[in-house]
């Protein structure tokens, strides 16, 4: 399959050949085709059993703005099903990957003007750009594992625009991404579910505060581990002075 990545310069992109121009147009087509079937099966779960699905839309903005770890502990706490959880969360971020990356790329060539989707393309591509440097050394691996950790912006759209500005091929990219976020999905899923009959065992009172201590507990390691960079990067720019 042509492979849509080249070198790139924002301002002197080379053009896509058409062969490249087919594949993103299959990619797309794909991804919009999997949002159809993916959207038709949510809103019948909800119609066939409304309790708890019909508040399954609160999942999904869940995931499309603070990410699966929020999505899949809020699911877990509030009584849907594990089959119900991996079939929302599973694909949710592979349909924005799949219709999201054609349009990305095409922006990077000059195949579509930015302004046409403006402030959005910029801030995935500023976001990829800034991880960039994480994921390089370590390949389609490094991107397995950064698609893989739930933190913010280490999802599967961010995770594809890495591996195009890394130089992975597309199927690697996407193998990568897609193995990655699946997975991680699974292990949160059996994570939540296994912790929450372990303290049935217990405490039933407490289980609906499990999510929001693990959430919690994870934020602020992510902010520690934040800190301990930054207060790293001060003491380097005072030595080097």
């Amino acid at each position: 399959m042509p492979d849509p990545h080249r070198e790139y310069d924002d301002h002197m992109a080379d053009p896509l050949t058409s062969a490249e121009q087919r594949t993103l147009a299959r990619i797309s087509r794909f991804g919009w085709s999997l949002l159809a079937v993916w959207v038709s099966v949510l809103i019948i779960w909800a119609v066939v059993q409304p309790v708890p699905y019909a508040q399954g839309w609160r999942l999904v903005v869940e995931l499309l703005f603070v990410g699966r770890l929020v999505n899949i502990a809020d699911g877990m706490a509030n009584g849907f099903s594990r089959i119900y959880l991996f079939i929302q969360s599973a694909p949710q971020d592979l349909i924005l990957l799949l219709i999201f990356y054609p349009l990305i790329i095409r922006a990077y060539h000059g195949a579509v003007q930015r302004k046409l989707i403006g402030n959005t393309i910029n801030r995935l591509r500023k976001s990829a750009e800034r991880q960039k440097h994480i994921v390089e050394p370590f390949g389609a691996l490094g991107l397995w594992i950064f698609v893989f950790f739930p933190f913010w912006s280490t999802g599967s759209l961010i995770g594809g625009i890495v591996g195009y500005l890394i130089g992975l091929r597309t199927w690697v990219t996407f193998a990568s991404v897609f193995t990655g976020h699946i997975v991680s999905v699974v292990a949160l899923i059996w994570f939540f579910d296994g912790m929450t009959h372990l303290l049935e065992v217990f405490e039933q009172g407490i289980v609906r505060f499990l999510p929001w201590l693990v959430i919690g507990f994870l934020l602020v390691l992510t902010l520690l581990l934040r800190l301990i960079r930054k207060t790293s990067r001060i003491i380097h720019h005072t030595d080097s002075e």
